[in-house]
């Protein structure tokens, strides 16, 4: 046994850890300009340059130091720029939306995306290179599928990543079983037990997102790519989408809900989290020095703690001046007045390495993914208040995990925020939980980094892996629910007992009927 788990370990170091010995190069496209949706693509980018690959990234966000076999190229946009004409410039204003109109918003950025960085001058050079052949394509699965036209055009496979857990339409590009009765929609907050009345706003919201998908998103993107390419040979992206040869999801079952998966869907559930770096000295003497634990208070990056209503900061200002513990508040503001003396501030924080101190005691977020996942793999309970996209899902997962409590951005009180701080600091079962969480999360056979980079290098040596695609994607979609075998079934239980019952009512008539018959040699007789 110990001789079988030496060369596993062995295997796993060789596979994983070692340079690549055939480089690829490889084209990565994350035009979206959130920072907590990059750190999940530039963990396996920065990763696959080290192993030997070349790799060309095109994003708003550039490393800021060199890395070798690692190029560029930044993409000059920005979420102002992105939210024009959206009816909003604050993304704090979402929470305010329903859910048919979150997925305008979401729909309509991924339009205005696709038309921009297609457009873009830099990535039209990269694209239209005669010097370089890229033999896959990597890019982020958030609204932008006008890149599935780009990877047509360059004749290379894709690699989807999704920085969160996946969508039913990210279902159907790969063959994922999806049913409505118990896989719910992300921009929900039903967990996997609906009921009735669950399973039906869910089916309906799904309906919806796949016609809006169908005859509104993919129209566009279709004319944005053709205009942009320069080519109107490009087949649909419905077409062009079932050609995904990889789907990277942001999730695991251990902090999710079990579910049905083809071989080419890989879940990487955290795998923007590395080990714990040290902390500034400031940062480490505040921790350090807080024997009553401290609260880590952070809206994500795309959220700005200072754009919060006056009444929501004053709710928790006066709350956390009533605690013993000490705050620290992500706030992007120079300054906070009315700051408590057991506050301290900061424009940007490393959150990860914070939420390791074991002094933390509690984290408040807005419910993103990526800290919801840093919180269960550092043990740490969760008060959340989600805003927009998949917050509600995450946070509602939390709740019914154990490991915290939701609060509602609308209704924001000092006495709501209080019960809160108070139920999750004073109920140790909430720590408990996370706890042991955190220690089935952890026991995995592989890192989500190594996993990631062993399906990606799978995938480019086996020239896109096409055995992994799932023959379901060729089924016409009354083909796929049976709907045609189930019709000839009903038509067959329908005319088998129609047909017997008429043949059996001949049969019987004839055996049986006893009128008396007049022959025609009766008939001649009479005459």
């Amino acid at each position: 046994m110990a001789t079988l788990f030496w060369k596993m370990n062995v295997l796993i170091f060789l596979t994983t850890c070692l340079p690549a010995t055939d480089g690829a190069n490889i084209l990565a496209v994350f035009p979206m300009p959130a920072k907590s949706h990059m750190a999940v693509h530039s963990a396996l980018m920065t990763e696959l340059a080290h192993r030997g690959h070349q790799v060309t990234v095109f994003s708003p966000f550039p490393e800021k130091s060199p890395i070798p076999n690692f190029t560029d190229i930044e993409f000059k946009v920005s979420y102002p720029e992105l939210l024009q004409n959206s009816g909003t410039s604050d993304m704090l204003n979402i929470k305010k939306f329903w859910f048919f109109q979150q997925m305008q918003f979401y729909w309509d950025l991924g339009i205005r995306l696709c038309e921009l960085f297609t457009q873009d001058e830099a990535f039209q050079k990269i694209i239209n290179s005669k010097e370089q052949q890229f033999h896959i394509i990597i890019t982020s699965a958030f609204f932008q599928d006008c890149v599935f036209g780009i990877a047509y055009m360059l004749d290379i496979p894709v690699i989807q990543m999704c920085s969160f857990g996946g969508t039913k339409w990210m279902d159907e590009w790969v063959g994922n079983p999806s049913p409505y009765a118990h896989v719910p929609n992300v921009f929900t907050d039903f967990g996997e037990r609906m009921n009735f009345w669950q399973r039906v706003i869910n089916t309906l919201s799904e309906i919806y997102t796949k016609l809006g998908r169908l005859f509104y998103v993919i129209p566009q993107h279709d004319a944005i790519i053709r205009k942009n390419l320069n080519s109107t040979n490009i087949p649909s992206i419905s077409v062009l989408e079932k050609t995904t040869a990889l789907l990277f999801i942001n999730q695991h079952f251990s902090i999710s809900y079990p579910r049905p998966l083809m071989p080419n869907t890989v879940e990487i559930g955290g795998i923007h989290i590395t080990p714990p770096r040290k902390l500034s000295p400031d940062l480490q003497k505040f921790l350090d020095e807080s024997p009553d634990g401290v609260i880590y208070f952070s809206m994500g990056s795309n959220l700005r703690s200072s754009n919060m209503k006056n009444a929501t900061k004053e709710a928790f200002l006066q709350a956390f001046s009533k605690l013993k513990q000490r705050v620290l508040w992500k706030w992007e503001a120079d300054s906070l007045p009315g700051q408590p003396s057991n506050v301290k501030l900061g424009k940007w924080l490393p959150q990860s390495d914070i939420l390791a101190h074991p002094n933390v005691r509690l984290f408040i977020t807005h419910g993103g993914l990526l800290s919801t996942q840093e919180a269960i793999d550092r043990g740490v309970p969760i008060v959340g208040i989600p805003i927009y996209g998949d917050q509600r899902y995450n946070l509602a997962r939390v709740v019914s995990f154990g490991i915290g409590v939701q609060l509602d951005y609308e209704n924001i009180t000092t006495e709501s925020v209080m019960w809160a701080l108070n139920e999750v600091l004073n109920n140790q079962s909430y720590r408990k939980n996370v706890q042991r969480i955190s220690r089935i999360y952890r026991d995995q056979p592989l890192s989500p980094l190594q996993q990631a980079v062993y399906w990606t290098e799978y995938v480019i040596r086996n020239k896109g892996a096409p055995h992994l695609r799932s023959a379901a994607l060729d089924l016409a979609w009354y083909q796929y629910f049976l709907l045609d075998i189930i019709a000839v079934l009903v038509l067959v239980a329908v005319c088998v007992p129609v047909a017997v019952y008429y043949i059996s009512r001949t049969i019987i008539k004839k055996v049986f009927d006893t009128t008396p018959r007049i022959t025609e040699s009766v008939l001649k007789k009479n005459e």
